[in-house]
């Protein structure tokens, strides 16, 4: 089936001249967990979603990044910086479990501040890969090595998985390099979400690509993908 892989925009026209966009605080923030700053969104700290809605109001942009609708950002892959437009046009899509938190953006060279929202998103899809036609390899962190392995099963992929967490003397991670899915997700007809573990990028719909562009919204680029 046909999807897209999302990815940030690198427009010089578009976003700016600087990447990400959003990656800095402002003086006197602090983004500490302990303190209910952005660290509370991250998926160490809190799995699934903080019991506090954290204060969200201390992001910088970038000296010579500019707003869209999308910003990218340098703190975590499961947020997502958005305009409140934007915010409006993902509440229309079918997506995993997620959140919305109010945040502000603020710009010291245009002497500005944005309201937007950040979104968590928690989406965990690799239990519906299609495991006898996907193609896997091991990857180990310290010497670069590449290694084929056929995972046949998600009881054979976890387990691998755990043993390599297990693994105190080498540094080895899984990836995918073919991704096949099986019928129950299809029936899902998510419009974003992500495989995790073994894959670790955002893919969206053509729902959501059309609904993307109709909107005029800017940040995002996209490339077709066969999943």
């Amino acid at each position: 089936m046909r999807y897209y892989k999302l990815e940030y925009s690198d427009d010089s026209k578009i976003v700016g001249t600087q990447y990400p966009q959003v990656w800095d605080f402002i003086k006197g923030y602090s983004p500490k967990n302990e303190d209910n700053g952005v660290y509370s969104l991250y998926y160490d700290y809190n799995p699934l979603f903080p019991p506090i809605d954290p204060d969200l109001s201390g992001f910088k942009l970038a000296g010579g990044a500019k707003y869209t609708d999308f910003l990218s950002n340098g703190f975590s892959n499961e947020m997502f910086f958005l305009s409140e437009n934007a915010k409006g046009f993902i509440e229309s899509l079918n997506i995993d479990v997620h959140r919305f938190y109010k945040g502000k953006v603020t710009s010291l060279r245009k002497k500005k501040v944005e309201d937007y929202y950040v979104m968590k998103l928690v989406s965990e899809n690799w239990q519906y890969l299609d495991f006898q036609n996907c193609e896997f390899y091991i990857e180990d962190a310290d010497t670069d090595d590449i290694i084929p392995v056929k995972l046949n099963s998600p009881e054979e992929f976890i387990k691998k998985w755990n043993e390599f967490l297990a693994d105190e003397e080498n540094s080895y991670t899984i990836h995918s390099s073919t991704i096949k899915m099986i019928d129950a997700f299809y029936k899902k007809k998510l419009d974003l979400f992500m495989i995790d573990i073994c894959n670790r990028n955002w893919y969206v719909s053509e729902r959501f690509i059309d609904g993307y562009y109709k909107n005029k919204f800017t940040g995002l680029e996209f490339e077709s993908v066969d999943i």
